[in-house]
C-alpha cells in the first residue's frame, strides 16, 4: 500500500483530474482537483489521474512529471484512441500503479508487453480496446498480482483463450 505519511505535492502541466482516497482502498475515489498547477495531497491517501486528450507524446511527458510519486496508484487513460502501443513503452516508470485504465484506447496485443515493467498491478481495464485478440493473454499471464480484468467490448478476445489463460484468481468482466 502506497500512501502519504506527510502532506505530498506534486505538480502537473497537463489538463488532469485529480482523485484521491484513503490509502485503505475501502472507500472510492473522491474527486479532489483539477490541474494544470500544484496538488498538495493530504497525509494517508493515495491518487488517481484522469487525463484527456493524450497521445503517445504527450504521455510520455505526463509520465515524466508523475515518476516518483509513491502515492499515485491509479491512472485513467481511457478514451484517448491517440495512446498506442507506443504511449504504454512510457509507463514503465510508473511502477506504484495498482489500476490502469487503457478502455478505448488505440492499443494491440504487442503493446500489453509494456504493462509487465508493473510490478504492482492488480486491475486492468482494456474494454473496447478492439484490436487486442487472444495473442494479448500471454502478457495478461505474466502479469501475477493482476485481480481484475475488463474486456467487456473486446470481442476478438476468445471464451477458448480465456479458458487457456488458466488463472483462477483472476476475475474477468466480458
Amino acid at each position: 500500500m502506497n500512501t502519504t505519511i506527510h502532506p505530498a505535492r506534486f505538480s502537473s502541466t497537463f489538463d488532469i483530474e485529480v482523485y484521491i482516497r484513503p490509502a485503505d482502498g475501502q472507500q472510492d475515489w473522491q474527486v479532489f482537483d483539477h490541474g494544470p498547477g500544484i496538488f498538495h495531497i493530504p497525509p494517508g491517501h493515495e491518487v488517481m489521474v484522469r487525463v484527456r486528450r493524450m497521445d503517445d507524446h504527450l504521455l510520455r511527458e505526463l509520465v515524466s512529471e508523475l515518476t516518483g510519486l509513491p502515492f499515485l496508484t491509479a491512472l485513467n487513460l481511457s478514451e484517448n484512441r491517440n495512446v498506442t502501443d507506443t504511449g504504454l513503452a512510457h509507463l514503465h516508470p510508473l511502477t506504484h500503479l495498482t489500476n490502469l485504465n487503457l478502455s478505448s484506447c488505440g492499443i494491440t496485443d504487442s503493446g500489453l508487453a509494456h504493462l509487465c515493467a508493473l510490478p504492482h498491478l492488480e486491475s486492468l481495464n482494456l474494454a473496447y480496446c478492439n484490436r487486442l485478440t487472444d495473442a494479448c493473454l500471454k502478457h495478461i499471464r505474466a502479469m501475477p498480482r493482476l485481480r481484475y480484468l475488463d474486456l467487456l467490448g473486446c470481442l476478438s478476445i476468445t471464451h477458448a483463450g480465456l479458458s487457456r489463460l488458466g488463472r483462477r484468481d483472476l476475475t474477468i468482466h466480458r
